[in-house]
């Protein structure tokens, strides 16, 4: 077969009709049961912070999980490292071992940089730099807090908080990559062969979540892997 007809093969693979008997997405009740048995293994209490329904790109191997970083479970490393590797953080409610902190850059012996609003915010406004300042904490705070002011910028308040109170990643919406309704490129890989094409999204999506999109020409539905700069790459044989 030549790389032209290759390329045509593949456009219409992704234009037509969706094959069958193909690996179905892990859900999210699939991930956090994995998560839950190396929580356990590792000796660790809590549980996976994942929604069961949440889908995710396949895996044709056993995953592999790991603290993202060391000595502390509350955030972990899933990572599928098959013929198509991917990986997400999955957060939990694992304790944080005395003397770590989310997030919080330690710039003594006693004393921790965080991030604080100037003023009270309310539910809903979006956090903008003039709002926030950095501060110096005798104690280190609980987990969820920031050091840095740019993460934050952009992001829109869940609750409403008084001035002088550490910023959380609980008091914020949820960081979407992709939002239902985005227009994003759908890129299919397949060896060498990469083919690009303009699509929507039809849910949000962080980096590393599965969701489904349209190719707005053929109105076919697709399902891929939220990546980079709003790109959702698809594998011709999981669609």
């Amino acid at each position: 077969m030549t790389r032209g007809m290759f390329a045509v093969c593949l456009i219409l693979l992704l234009n037509g009709p969706a094959q069958a008997d193909q690996p179905a997405p892990l859900t999210g009740e699939e991930i956090a049961t994995v998560v839950l048995a190396a929580l356990v293994e590792n000796g660790q209490e809590g549980i996976p912070i994942l929604a069961d329904q949440r889908r995710y790109y396949p895996c044709e191997v056993e995953l592999s999980i790991a603290p993202r970083r060391e000595g502390r479970w509350d955030a972990v490393d899933v990572a599928c490292p098959g013929q198509i590797p991917w990986s997400i953080v999955v957060r939990t409610s694992a304790q944080v071992p005395e003397g770590f902190s989310f997030g919080a850059r330690e710039t003594g012996g006693e004393t921790t940089t965080v991030v604080v609003f100037r003023h009270s915010v309310r539910r809903d406004e979006v956090i903008t730099a003039d709002k926030l300042e950095l501060v110096e904490m005798e104690r280190a705070p609980s987990a969820g807090t920031f050091s840095e002011i740019a993460p934050l910028v952009g992001r829109r308040m869940v609750r409403t908080l008084s001035a002088g109170v550490p910023v959380r990643e609980r008091h914020l919406e949820m960081d979407w990559a992709v939002r239902e309704g985005d227009p994003v490129v759908i890129e299919s890989v397949s060896g060498e062969m990469v083919i690009s094409m303009a699509g929507v999204a039809l849910e949000d999506g962080q980096i590393g979540d599965f969701i489904e999109v349209r190719n707005p020409r053929s109105r076919k539905t697709l399902n891929g892997i939220v990546s980079d700069g709003k790109k959702i790459v698809v594998s011709p044989n999981m669609n």
